[in-house]
């Protein structure tokens, strides 16, 4: 389901801020277990404007076929281009989830990365979520990035905004086709097709990726 959305934007000065380290740059076949979080106070190439927002509401049901549901929940894609490099980062999160079923998210497998350089976090600005990513690893022929998450993320929380910084100023999803596969502990799962994400309107398209906004969803 396709949505646009409403923020409130703020600017967050990086004024005496001191420069954290590099976000982890992850290369075909690695893994990486070292996921901190970072701000845009401590990495001013976060922020930017943003490009599209794309939400897939999605349901996982339970093996045995009964269409027992074990999670419903919502996926953001996030497009913003770095005011600094005018590069693209693919930032995603989890939102809306039913705090009523059982089913726990484990990890996600996202495609659509082969060829290109993928820097990797998790935005860590208070309100921007409940539970981030403690791992993130890449395919062997870079196509795909998985992230994990452990047992703390509950069902009816949300996720922190995970991840990819790309050396590229545009990213073609008719051609590049991501999906993400999402799985949950108990190993049921569900693709989700990303698609072509909606343009948000030009008006407010400025994000500093650092402040305060609210969105507005349609289910």
């Amino acid at each position: 389901m396709k949505t646009t959305n409403i923020m409130g934007l703020a600017l967050i000065t990086a004024s005496g801020a001191a420069m954290a380290g590099p976000v982890y740059d992850l290369q075909p076949g690695a893994i990486y277990e070292g996921l901190s979080g970072i701000t845009s106070a401590q990495m001013p190439e976060l922020r930017g404007a943003v490009v599209n927002d794309y939400y897939n509401d999605f349901t996982i049901d339970a093996l045995a076929g009964d269409s027992v549901s074990l999670y419903e929940g919502t996926m953001l894609t996030r497009v913003v281009r770095s005011n600094m490099t005018g590069n693209l980062t693919l930032n995603f999160q989890f939102t809306g989830g039913n705090p009523n079923l059982d089913g726990q998210i484990k990890h996600i497998e996202i495609t659509g990365f082969d060829g290109m350089q993928t820097r990797v976090e998790y935005r860590s600005e208070p309100g921007y979520g409940d539970e981030s990513p403690i791992l993130a690893s890449r395919s062997d022929d870079g196509d795909m990035i998985s992230y994990s998450f452990g047992e703390d993320f509950l069902p009816g929380e949300s996720s922190m905004f995970f991840f990819a910084m790309l050396d590229v100023s545009e990213y073609d999803f008719d051609s590049k086709n991501p999906q993400a596969t999402v799985y949950l502990f108990s190993g049921e799962s569900v693709t989700i097709d990303l698609g072509q994400p909606v343009p948000t309107p030009g008006s407010l398209a400025l994000l500093a990726m650092g402040g305060a906004f609210a969105t507005r969803r349609r289910r």
